[in-house]
Order: structure tokens, then C-alpha cells, then sequence
């Protein structure tokens, strides 16, 4: 959409009102959706066998404070916040502090059978991994009958 608008590629001759109409145009066609998509954390959903579902996420730098797990109506959520700050002081008075905050949260809906009350997670290496038992019943074999025929 950002196509639409055809302007100059140099800046020669350009009110500093569209200078930095460009500028801003610039700035948010950066942050599109995919760059968004892109910073969440990667995750795996898996089931070795059909007793258990298996989830593994991606959360390099997270400690276990960092990340709460929440289930509520058949949806697990994951959501993590983790704050760092970097000060630096000198003896001339310079003082620096450099914060950075990072964030996400991920909502995976999860299959019938799942006993929620017995959900376990493990946070290791910076790889969390949420383990969840199933309880699925066999299924039943459904005969076709034939059908009757009727007399005319």
C-alpha cells in the first residue's frame, strides 16, 4: 500500500512536511508484520505416543521467574517478561543506563483429553519444555447396517 504514493527518489526539491512525511512512511513500512511474526519465540508441539502431548519453546535468556503458564477453557498460555538493565558510572560524572525489555505470550489450544491438573514444565537451557498427559478413550467401531427394503 505503501506503492500508492509515488515520490522522488532523491530529496531535491521536497518541503521538509513531505521530508518527513518520507521519513515516517520509511519508519513504519520497517516494522510490517513479518518483523513482528519474527520475534516470537519458536515452538514445537509433538506426541511421541498418543498418552501425552509435548511442547517445547524457544526462550533463550528467560529464567523460570520470567515465564508464567496459565490453562483455562482447553488453552494453554504461555507469556514471558524479562527486564535487563545496564548501567555504567565513571569518575567524571558520565552515567549511562541501558534498558532493554522483551516480551511474549503464545496461546495453544489443546486437544480433549488433556488432564490440566496434571500438566508438568521444565525450563532448561533456555528450551521450555511443557509436558501434558492424555486421557483419550479407545474409539468404537460403528457398524453400517444394511438397509431394509420395503414392501410397495
Amino acid at each position: 500500500m505503501n506503492d500508492l504514493v509515488r515520490r522522488p527518489s532523491s530529496s531535491l526539491g521536497l518541503s521538509s512536511f513531505e521530508e518527513m512525511d518520507k521519513l515516517f512512511d520509511n519508519l513504519w513500512s520497517s516494522f510490517d508484520s513479518s518483523s513482528l511474526r519474527s520475534s516470537l519465540p519458536s515452538i514445537d508441539i509433538y506426541s511421541d505416543d498418543n498418552k501425552k502431548m509435548v511442547v517445547e519453546m524457544q526462550a533463550p535468556g528467560f529464567e523460570r521467574e520470567d515465564i508464567n503458564l496459565n490453562v483455562r477453557s482447553g488453552v494453554l498460555e504461555i507469556r514471558g517478561q524479562r527486564k535487563e538493565a545496564d548501567e555504567h558510572k565513571d569518575e567524571n560524572r558520565s552515567y549511562m543506563v541501558r534498558e532493554q525489555s522483551t516480551s511474549f505470550a503464545r496461546r495453544i489450544v489443546l486437544p480433549d483429553g488433556v488432564e490440566s491438573d496434571n500438566i508438568a514444565a521444565e525450563l532448561d537451557r533456555g528450551v521450555l519444555t511443557v509436558t501434558m498427559p492424555i486421557n483419550r478413550p479407545e474409539a468404537k467401531k460403528i457398524e453400517i447396517a444394511k438397509p431394509i427394503k420395503k414392501d410397495k
